[in-house]
């Protein structure tokens, strides 16, 4: 018994939207930044900076006092592409087998589903470095660059343990952005680490705080939630921000975003092709705090 490559691309088809959209708009740092989507090119940051003066309202007459100023920054976006080909010949006779373990019951999900759902993570464990390191043959700067880079960044060193890093970053944090709520990002590495030391910190090591989490609350503050995030992983960076300091634009929306696979019969294999656009860019620098170990 052997599967029926053939219907591949008619699941792809099918299932368009839905796995290009997790592919390149689910990642998890995109559950704790801005998106936008629908860009291509450039789109425009706007921004409404208000000031007011409490004045004596018993005095007569009009002295208008207070500003409203108006700035624009741009988040820039590259087309990005995925080529990809399956040879059909050796796709039947690596997965011969697969029906007859699925209707045995040891694989659960359809051989089509099995290609697409693996190749949709694939991506998007690229888009999630992406995000935050960038890609250079693309030209593309990631989060990092862009905070590292602007002087209105808060920027923090030193500390020996990963406990006296995170506490240098929660402490810069400024009053503006703890109003808001803000997220702390950090590799998984460093956060297993946290919660590890939390562990014998309090409990002699006894695993009262559990790492399999999305998220932590730091010390009972509500407002402040360590995430741990694969795009920061091998960095030795944390990340303070408001959920609307940091920016991520594609076109999920737009009409040229692709996804699709088809058979060439003359070569005999499957091609598969994703062409979306992505772009990052920091919106308030000045409510960001980056931790970097020099």
């Amino acid at each position: 018994m052997a599967i029926n490559v053939s219907t591949l691309p008619d699941y792809i088809q099918a299932n368009r939207d839905e796995l290009f959209v997790k592919a390149i708009a689910s990642t998890k740092t995109l559950d704790y930044i801005e998106s936008m989507l629908g860009v291509k090119g450039k789109a425009a940051l706007n921004y409404l900076n208000s000031t007011v003066v409490l004045a004596d309202g018993d005095s007569c007459g009009w002295n208008p006092q207070g500003d409203d100023t108006f700035t624009q920054k741009t988040v820039e976006t590259k087309l990005v592409a995925v080529n990809k080909e399956f040879c059909a010949k050796q796709m039947r006779s690596k997965w011969m087998s697969y029906d007859l373990s699925l209707a045995a019951g040891r694989e659960t999900l359809p051989f089509e589903q099995k290609i697409a759902d693996s190749n949709v993570a694939a991506i998007k464990k690229a888009v999630e470095k992406l995000i935050w390191q960038g890609e250079g043959s693309l030209g593309l700067a990631g989060l990092l660059t862009q905070i590292d880079g602007d002087g209105e960044t808060i920027k923090v060193i030193g500390g020996t343990t990963i406990l006296e890093k995170v506490n240098k970053v929660i402490a810069a944090i400024p009053a503006g952005a703890l109003e808001k709520g803000v997220n702390v990002f950090m590799s998984y590495t460093d956060f297993r680490s946290y919660v590890e030391a939390k562990n014998a910190e309090c409990c002699g090591n006894m695993p009262v705080i559990d790492a399999n989490v999305d998220y932590l609350v730091y010390a009972g503050d509500s407002r402040i939630k360590l995430v741990p995030v694969a795009g920061l992983e091998g960095t030795d960076k944390i990340v303070a921000a408001p959920y609307d300091a940091l920016v991520y634009a594609t076109d999920v929306e737009d009409s040229e975003g692709i996804f699709k696979m088809w058979f060439d019969e003359k070569e005999d294999k499957f091609l598969f092709k994703v062409l979306f656009t992505a772009g990052t860019a920091v919106k308030y620098n000045d409510e960001v705090v980056l931790y970097s170990a020099a």
